[in-house]
């Protein structure tokens, strides 16, 4: 070898690890590089790229599922997926169930919550996003069953904390959506609480429609309060507790909600 030879002629290419490759193409969504919809480059070319084997490859891949990056379709690919409110939420009901969360906290959390959102819609919610809360009423009314109508009573939540115009609301309220989904179905299968609770989405839409914030902001709170006037011995005991009860898995919850997605 002569004295003008390159020092690492003939070296294997520096060591990659799963983490180093992850942490790369988490940058490249993160920049834009890669966009919602796009489709990642095939395994082998991945592998072709980084210089790694294809089960390194596999994993760096899993874990950007696991982190909400992408979604992976068998034969198809891996894409990136958008943001959903909801990405918080499974960590959450774990959460929830290792610290004993009671139907007066989330009660408490929600009118925390909520009646700043049906404020904030009613000042600055667009014409087409009342008009979302006006269909999500629409269909919570023409629901029969138990799962439809909780199921469209969180819609109308939902829609209502869209309309307060602020992001951090709307990734909040997804953060405990499978909660306030239990909530909901203990509350609409108990008569007196349906009878009582149940008016007030009407009146919460009247008063965001005229753009009433102060109005909007009490009717919220008096739909949510009812809870604690009615529930019972059940508000102060475990939620999965109470759903249990019920028949109701609250680990299952979100994968209800989402159709075992």
């Amino acid at each position: 070898m002569t004295s003008d030879t390159p020092a690492n002629f003939g070296a294997p290419p520096p060591y990659v690890s799963q983490e180093q490759v992850l942490i790369q193409l988490e940058q490249r969504i993160l920049s834009g590089a890669l966009k919602v919809g796009d489709r990642l480059p095939s395994e082998r070319t991945l592998c072709a790229e980084y210089k790694v084997s294809r089960p390194v490859i596999r994993e760096a891949l899993r874990g950007l599922q696991e982190r909400g990056y992408i979604e992976i379709y068998p034969g198809r690919g891996s894409f990136v997926r958008g943001v959903v409110a909801s990405d918080l939420a499974r960590p959450l009901t774990r959460l929830a169930q290792r610290t004993g969360v009671t139907p007066r906290h989330l009660v408490t959390a929600r009118t925390m919550l909520e009646c700043q959102a049906a404020g904030m819609a009613a000042q600055y919610g667009s014409d087409e996003q009342i008009e979302e809360i006006r269909a999500a009423l629409e269909r919570h009314q023409a629901a029969r069953t138990l799962q439809q109508l909780a199921r469209t009573d969180l819609a109308f939540h939902e829609a209502v904390a869209r309309a307060s115009g602020n992001p951090v609301i709307v990734v909040m309220f997804g953060a405990i959506r499978p909660l306030v989904y239990g909530l909901m179905l203990r509350s609409l299968s108990d008569s007196e609480v349906l009878r009582a609770a149940d008016p007030w989405h009407v009146t919460i839409y009247e008063r965001i429609a005229r753009r009433d914030a102060e109005a909007a902001r009490s009717g919220m709170s008096e739909h949510l309060r009812l809870a604690l006037d009615l529930y019972g011995e059940d508000l102060d005991v475990p939620l999965e507790d109470v759903l249990a009860g019920r028949g109701i898995d609250v680990a299952r919850l979100e994968e209800e909600l989402t159709g075992g997605r």
